[in-house]
């Protein structure tokens, strides 16, 4: 009995170290509203813009994250991993990904129809066409290579490895999987965001790498800019055709992610229970630790107040 309270009480301080750097960031996030006022107003798409919408991100998202690293004694090595997959890893990883979000685009429709019986809508930002190449390049970069980054350091790396010492493989995964999704304060986004922490997180503790699921993670982005800048400069026929041509090369990739999945033997490791380290103490009190870590409450309040706001009642017809 000393023993699991032992383990509860590491659980509980893993969840706090990774509630707390949550909670910094979106500190820092609301810290820098008031300088906002002493920035050039750029108008939206232009280099000026772009750039500091790249700036911002870093310091509210990745400045939290490598001081907390580095306070928990974490090496670069141990963030990224130490090992070097085959291309073929690589592969499959985009593959799994990328034949994922199809189906979760699928489900987000599903979860959008079921808010708009309840007269309900989530808020989306129009997407904004930059106003030139130098400010669509400053955009590919800030959206698809920053992030994939930065996100894959923070939830694959720091929190993964934070998780993993005290809670076990799967429970590790799966506490950062919804801590993606609740990152994003969406309710539609929920089966891609939760889907590729837990892809991403197995090939991580699988393969010894944080590179697959960087490669993985740029090409979701690229492919959601490149669906978003075929419809605004080529209009809905233009978008439709390409849209329809990247749809159908997902589904190919996500065809091959899986049978290299299962041909390496990945989906017979996870059905015998022979992959990652176990947790210590059982599902239910491993549940109980993380929801008594009082940063990790913070956090999910929080979370369940910005997704909130996300939401609008739909117009009357």
């Amino acid at each position: 009995m000393h023993w699991e309270r032992t383990v509860r009480r590491q659980v509980r301080r893993s969840t706090d170290i990774i509630g707390v750097t949550i909670l910094a960031s979106l500190a820092i996030n609301y810290l820098l509203y008031p300088l906002m006022w002493l920035l050039p107003d750029f108008a939206e798409g232009t280099v000026g813009r772009e750039l500091t919408d790249a700036a911002l991100y870093v310091i509210v998202f990745a400045i939290p994250f490598a001081v907390g690293a580095r306070l928990s004694g974490m090496t670069v090595q141990e963030l990224v991993g130490d090992k070097r997959p085959a291309p073929e890893i690589y592969l499959m990883t985009i593959g799994l990904v990328l034949g994922w979000s199809v189906l979760a685009g699928s489900m987000g429709v599903g979860i959008e129809g079921i808010l708009n019986q309840f007269g309900l809508t989530e808020i989306t930002e129009e997407y904004q066409l930059p106003s030139g190449p130098a400010a669509l390049a400053v955009q590919f970069v800030a959206t698809a290579v920053i992030p994939p980054i930065v996100e894959e350091l923070c939830y694959r790396g720091f929190y993964l490895r934070t998780a993993e010492r005290s809670m076990g493989s799967w429970a590790a995964i799966a506490l950062t999987s919804v801590a993606f999704w609740l990152a994003h304060y969406s309710i539609e986004i929920m089966p891609l965001a939760v889907g590729f922490g837990v892809i991403g997180g197995y090939i991580r503790e699988r393969y010894g790498s944080l590179l697959p699921s960087m490669c993985a993670h740029f090409a979701v982005n690229t492919v959601y800019l490149l669906v978003n800048i075929s419809f605004a400069a080529g209009g809905d026929t233009i978008g439709t055709v390409l849209s329809t041509g990247i749809y159908l090369f997902e589904v190919l990739l996500g065809a091959i992610g899986v049978v290299l999945f299962v041909r390496r033997g990945c989906l017979k490791g996870i059905w015998h229970g022979i992959f990652g380290n176990p947790a210590d103490v059982p599902a239910r009190q491993l549940a109980f630790a993380v929801l008594t870590s009082v940063p990790v409450l913070l956090v999910l309040l929080l979370s369940v107040y910005f997704t909130a706001g996300n939401l609008e009642v739909l117009p009357l017809p």
